[in-house]
């Protein structure tokens, strides 16, 4: 009884306090991530394999995918969150089926920029076809070869590429640029983007001659003073890079793989890291940071939800969601229906 009389008398005092002097509340950030889309605005062939809910033994296959289910559950997943940011960690064009390869994935990048997305680091495929077909796709116009196939002009991403570690060895600067600041209720959150260091083994050569992709976490350490100098405590890492673990979606036993020496060898100030490029699943805890990654062609979207603390601006706490795309008992989007419409009609008399 003399314990609950204390409590409650703290809590009395709490509540006299005039409200400049209570500790003010978290400011709550949801971070909506894809990776890998690889132009697939239709469904994928064979959707996302799961482990069966009955017997986890045994793998189950749940249609999953396409743009037009996909932007229906980015609203979902955004609806009630007051400060909600939608970002991809690359290869989002590039090995492509015919709808979008056929315009030179302007169709993906038209559907996604109209989801929503922001903010993309750049994958290997981004450079399937060179820097400037690249650019092209960030900053818009005709095909040099191939000219305006589109039902429209192509203006280009309304999205955001960044490249931290990707340099033109002609101007010694990066390509794109190498971190976003964005503020919520008042706190800087800075999201870095990097290719993988591996991205000239990938994809042909002539395309990649004149850039420079350097080391990801020696990048990533050399930016942390610079973030820091502009009051940014919360870091983002949206990596081209990933891992294999042996688990659920949702999970993530034994992973192995790159990721992991890399978010190893990353700054402490880094918080969270979005990753992609094995086409896996999974949800993880590397070296005391949240490490997350949402399979392929557009199965998956994770839903990661941030506390900052308002008066030191850093992250006091990190978890996340990978939610499937499902297509039984999702409505299409009208606009996304609309879109693939447009260029299905072109495409039909070619296919």
């Amino acid at each position: 009884m003399r314990y609950q009389f204390i409590l409650a008398t703290l809590s009395l005092a709490l509540c006299a306090l005039p409200a400049s002097a209570q500790p003010a509340a978290p400011v709550e950030l949801r971070i909506l991530a894809i990776n890998d889309f690889h132009g697939n605005l239709r469904p994928p062939p064979g959707g996302i394999r799961i482990n069966d809910p009955e017997d986890k033994t045994k793998k189950v296959m749940v249609n999953a995918g396409g743009a037009e289910y996909m932007a229906t559950l980015v609203k979902q997943l955004s609806a009630g969150h007051k400060n909600t940011i939608f970002v991809a960690a690359g290869d989002l064009i590039g090995a492509s089926p015919f709808l979008s390869a056929m315009f030179h994935d302007e169709p993906s990048v038209e559907s996604l920029s109209m989801m929503g997305l922001a903010i993309s680091s750049v994958g290997n495929h981004e450079f399937d076809e060179g820097k400037d077909e690249l650019l092209r796709m960030q900053n818009g116009g005709c095909h040099p070869v191939d000219k305006c196939q589109g039902p429209h002009p192509f203006t280009g991403a309304k999205f955001h590429y960044l490249a931290a570690s990707t340099f033109d060895k002609g101007t010694g600067k990066t390509v794109f640029p190498p971190y976003e600041i964005r503020e919520f209720d008042g706190i800087p959150v800075a999201f870095i983007g990097l290719a993988l260091k591996n991205t000239p083994n990938l994809v042909s050569p002539a395309g990649v001659a004149s850039l420079d992709f350097r080391d990801e976490a020696e990048t990533v350490n050399a930016l942390v003073p610079e973030l820091k100098a502009k009051g940014v405590e919360a870091i983002v890492v949206l990596i081209h890079e990933g891992g294999f673990p042996i688990g659920n979606y949702n999970e993530c036993p034994g992973i192995s793989g790159p990721i992991v020496d890399i978010v190893k060898k990353f700054d402490k100030a880094v918080d969270v890291v979005i990753s992609g490029h094995t086409h896996q699943a999974y949800i993880c805890e590397i070296d005391g940071r949240l490490v997350t990654s949402g399979d392929k062609y557009g199965t998956l979207v994770t839903a990661i939800d941030l506390q900052l603390d308002p008066k030191t601006h850093d992250v006091i706490s990190a978890k996340a969601d990978n939610t499937i795309v499902r297509i039984a008992g999702t409505a299409k989007d009208h606009e996304q229906s609309a879109l693939l419409e447009s260029y299905d009609r072109l495409a039909a008399p070619i296919a």
